[in-house]
């Protein structure tokens, strides 16, 4: 398979996606649910702050980014849900979980879910 650079980076999601996925299998009878969320390109303030002016986003990848409100949003749309406990185990993104509880990012938008481009994947 393919996998992200730089790979510490990559290892650490890989290790806290296959936490939240034993947490699941051992709070399951205690009817915890547990999920990981993956967001898209988050425009946080820290990183429009340090991104020179010259590489800054273009108006189409702009409209690939969200805003830090947009996963929160889909925590709320978890917590509400009462079958949730469907998800546990698994890795939501958070453009598909906007899709299927209904919910927009702060300027109304439906970020799509987020794909790595081919050429920041090694083979």
């Amino acid at each position: 398979g393919k996998y992200f650079t730089p790979l510490p980076y990559y290892l650490s999601k890989l290790a806290i996606n296959r936490m939240m996925y034993a947490m699941s299998l051992e709070l399951r009878e205690h009817g915890v649910s547990t999920v990981a969320l993956s967001p898209g390109w988050m425009r946080t303030e820290a990183v429009m702050a340090d991104m020179p002016p010259n590489t800054r986003p273009s108006p189409e990848e702009f409209d690939k980014t969200e805003s830090v409100e947009y996963i929160g949003r889909a925590v709320v749309a978890l917590c509400l849900d009462p079958r949730v406990s469907e998800k546990s185990g698994t890795v939501c993104l958070v453009g598909d979980l906007s899709r299927e509880y209904g919910f927009t990012d702060v300027d109304g938008r439906q970020v799509p879910p987020f794909t790595i481009p081919d050429e920041y994947l090694l083979d």
